[in-house]
């Protein structure tokens, strides 16, 4: 990668950061508050399994729930980012669902401190699931690596990988002449990704047991300002930066 290059992406690397934060952040929150994940859609999959090999039906149901609104997050981000070379259209609406979801806890089912009982939580389950699709869907890609900001098992593999590979190559002699840098760029960002989901974690569980639903408004500032910074053209996606999404690509990670 030429200096020029990680000049722009840069913009991009921190926001990767951020938005994983804002995952681990969440996922804490909803486990605490609704016994599933919203961001992390592997743990939701073995409870799915669990639930309904257990008989526990409504549970395996809210499981259900969370991996279909996820999808369809998903998928609706996907198709609306298609040609977009900015994210703050999609971090706008990711913090609108989650706005959305934030007012229907505190105002409609009130009791905001206390765990979230049926059938509100449904609701629930939905707008926080859908809105991480959203995210999910909006970076997957930084400059050639592919990343993903709401769920970190793949990070952890590419990270073992790339860092076994860099180990082979020093040992073998081969790594570049005139490399100053210990370790690759791209290891040192999947690194950062599976540090902020894990610092985002503990924040959102002291968040959620401190403040009850209020803690769903710690991320939703945090978008709107990333949101603000990118559309005034000088933030996540500015000029030369990559473009939101990688339409062609298996986000995988």
């Amino acid at each position: 990668m030429t200096a020029a290059a990680s000049i722009r992406s840069t913009p991009r690397r921190r926001v990767v950061l951020l938005l994983s934060g804002a995952a681990g952040y969440l996922d804490a929150v909803s486990y605490l508050a609704l016994g599933l994940f919203t961001a992390n859609m592997t743990g939701n999959t073995v409870l799915l399994g669990l639930f309904a090999g257990e008989g526990r039906w409504s549970a395996a149901v809210r499981a259900f729930l969370a991996l279909a609104s996820f999808f369809a997050g998903a998928a609706a981000a996907a198709a609306a980012t298609r040609r977009a070379s900015r994210l703050a259209g999609v971090l706008a609406a990711e913090s609108g669902v989650l706005v959305s979801a934030l007012l229907y806890w505190a105002f409609v089912l009130g009791h905001p401190r206390d765990p979230v009982r049926e059938p509100g939580v449904f609701a629930l389950i939905a707008l926080l699931s859908g809105a991480m699709g959203v995210q999910s869907a909006a970076v997957r890609r930084v400059g050639e690596l592919r990343i993903s900001t709401t769920y970190v098992t793949g990070t952890l593999t590419s990270l073992a990988t790339d860092l076994g590979a860099d180990v082979l190559a020093r040992l073998g002699g081969r790594r570049r002449r005139g490399s100053p840098q210990a370790y690759d760029p791209g290891s040192r960002l999947l690194a950062g990704v599976w540090g902020s989901y894990l610092v985002g974690a503990v924040a959102g569980g002291l968040g959620q047991l401190r403040w009850g639903a209020w803690a769903v408004a710690v991320p939703v500032a945090m978008l709107l300002a990333m949101a603000t910074w990118d559309a005034a053209g000088t933030g996540l996606s500015g000029r030369g930066a990559p473009a939101a999404t990688d339409p062609g690509g298996d986000p995988g990670r």
